[in-house]
């Protein structure tokens, strides 16, 4: 997982086995003031914790996201996730 100050970079799965990492590296993301970034292009697949996590952060109101693959489209509508991440 790649990440400065304002941008996060996970790469390959995020799943139950990964969320936790990933919930920290959110959560050190969002100790920044203003906008935020995350890029999913590196992630190959996605399950339904990491989904609840993405969702909770996009909560925050201030997560711009990138990289949204077809195939991470299609979990996420699969999973009953059809908005937009980013606001």
């Amino acid at each position: 997982m790649v990440d400065n100050a304002r941008l996060l970079v996970p790469t390959g799965d995020l799943t139950i086995f990964e969320v936790e990492e990933f919930k920290t590296s959110l959560l050190k993301l969002f100790q920044n003031e203003g906008l935020v970034s995350l890029d999913l292009s590196q992630v190959r697949r996605v399950d339904t914790a990491a989904v609840q996590l993405l969702w909770a952060a996009k909560k925050e109101g201030r997560m711009f996201v990138t990289g949204i693959s077809e195939t991470l489209k299609a979990t996420f509508n699969q999973l009953g996730f059809s908005e937009p991440l980013s606001e």
